[in-house]
């Protein structure tokens, strides 16, 4: 069965999306001309919304320039500023939001279909959308957000993030049932996984793992609840285990449709974008002699590692200078072919490892799962066994080693493996300020002692949607009240 796309949400148009794919076999079928109403079948539609959602918060400006940066792993030399535009803003909330409709789109359409397998793909796809954006803004529209045709709804109303957490949970426990191996394929559109089932069904139960481990200070017992449920459970909610469950998008290299760091950065043989690496990611590999750093980052023209370093004065600091900042390494950012991470398994070992350490999960063997969550990391980053073996052994990265808590440890090297996963990275110092960002841009670091708290709301959503909340406190933009879930104290 067909359908026809005629989107009204807040302006989304089909072809904005489907530009993306026009390469490859798979990505060729989906190619649809943007100037003349189509009937799309629902695969085409939630390939679609990957290619948007990807291209969005893998990309340049969130992927890069503002989660990067704020995560401590990225930034932009120069000004190394948190530059803000008004249009960029607005863009990326209509972007993820236009994602997240046509996944709305393609589980309808595939519900009219019969196919049970495609509208829980396109239901875990949407959840995982929303709590990225709940992380970046807090309060969003959500439970709301799509009911325009059906309900008459214009101005949706914003959800408290509890709500929004608690509606994603929901929705990911349903799409983890309704999955069935023996049922229909997901077709085209999966970029991510084939449609292999099994694994979406790993996705989907991690994801739940990734957002009650971030409530689990603010909201403990309910997080505890999902966590014991998940882990408790194996064989009815199965989690990601190896870098062979990453749910990564593969670009296919050809043409528009090339990763988009690559698109940006420019070609390997010859590096000279401003974005670079950060200090704060840098100097804790090094201190570590952590084997993912050449990886992660290139020496600079000096023949050393160096981050670009925030603070009063950093445009004047001669470390700061285009020829001594490292530049991002190939696998992450000149490749062709590269990939969008949406969630890797290492994360899960983590969560595992933190959840049993501090006893939200009784049982467990938090030092066995940190050990795995370091050797998934480091054997997706190619590093041999032997080097593996060394560094479990390192001053500081050895369970019970050096001066940090074994909790610290998790902590530190979960942010590490979010490597080009900036808004998780994001999130994860907020909630943890594991690893300490102090270092704050020369703008805001007379006022400031963390990086951003949020996103500033978009100009476009405050001025038309008319249940806009009233008492949003936004201060120099990316500041003012904590989200819900960052119980940090003493941070401004």
């Amino acid at each position: 069965m067909k359908h026809t796309i005629n989107y009204k949400l807040t302006g989304f148009v089909l072809a904005s999306a489907l530009i993306f794919a026009s390469c490859t076999e798979d990505w060729n079928e989906m190619n649809v001309n943007p100037n003349q109403p189509s009937e799309v079948p629902a695969s085409n539609v939630l390939g679609a919304g990957m290619t948007v959602v990807a291209g969005q918060l893998f990309g340049e400006r969130i992927g890069i320039y503002y989660a990067g940066t704020w995560s401590g792993q990225l930034a932009a030399i120069g000004a190394g500023d948190y530059e803000f535009r008004v249009d960029i803003n607005n863009s990326q909330w209509d972007n993820l939001y236009r994602g997240m409709a046509y996944f709305v789109d393609a589980a309808e359409i595939a519900r009219e279909e019969g196919n049970q397998n495609l509208e829980a793909v396109s239901l875990i796809m949407k959840a995982y959308t929303a709590h990225q954006v709940s992380d970046m803004w807090g309060d969003i529209p959500y439970t709301q957000a799509f009911l325009l045709d059906k309900e008459g709804i214009l101005s949706p109303e914003f959800d408290t993030q509890a709500v929004v957490y608690d509606t994603i949970l929901e929705e990911l426990e349903a799409a983890n049932s309704m999955l069935d191996p023996s049922g229909p394929a997901i077709g085209v559109g999966d970029f991510i996984y084939g449609g292999d089932i099994a694994k979406w069904q790993k996705f989907a139960n991690s994801i739940r793992l990734r957002v009650a481990m971030r409530m689990s200070s603010v909201v403990p017992q309910d997080a505890a609840s999902v966590l014991n449920q998940i882990l408790g459970n194996p064989s009815t909610y199965p989690v990601f285990e190896d870098h062979s469950d990453n749910a990564y998008l593969h670009w296919p290299g050809i043409s528009s449709n090339i990763e988009p760091w690559r698109q940006r950065l420019g070609t390997p043989t010859n590096k000279n974008d401003q974005y670079r690496t950060n200090y704060d990611l840098i100097e804790r590999l090094k201190d570590m002699d952590d084997p993912r750093l050449p990886v992660y980052a290139d020496e600079n023209l000096n023949g050393f590692f160096n981050g670009y370093k925030m603070g009063i004065g950093q445009t004047s600091d001669p470390m700061n200078a285009q020829a001594n900042v490292s530049h991002i390494g190939d696998r992450f950012g000149y490749d062709d072919e590269g990939f969008s991470p949406f969630m890797n398994a290492a994360q899960v070992w983590f969560i595992k490892a933190e959840a049993f350490e501090r006893n939200l999960v009784a049982g467990g063997n938090s030092q066995e799962a940190y050990e795995t969550g370091i050797t998934v990391s480091l054997q997706e980053n190619g590093i041999s066994q032997d080097l593996i073996d060394d560094y479990l052994q390192r001053p500081g990265v050895a369970w019970d080693s050096g001066t940090s808590t074994n909790l610290e440890k998790i902590r530190l090297q979960n942010w590490i493996a979010l490597y080009k996963q900036s808004v998780e990275a994001w999130a994860e110092v907020r909630r943890t300020d594991v690893p300490l960002l102090d270092k704050v841009s020369n703008d805001y670091a007379a006022n400031h002692n963390r990086p951003p708290f949020r996103m500033a709301y978009p100009a476009n959503e405050i001025a038309h949607n008319q249940r806009f909340p009233t008492d949003v406190v936004e201060e120099d933009i990316f500041y003012g009240i904590q989200v819900w879930w960052d119980t940090r104290t003493g941070v401004e």
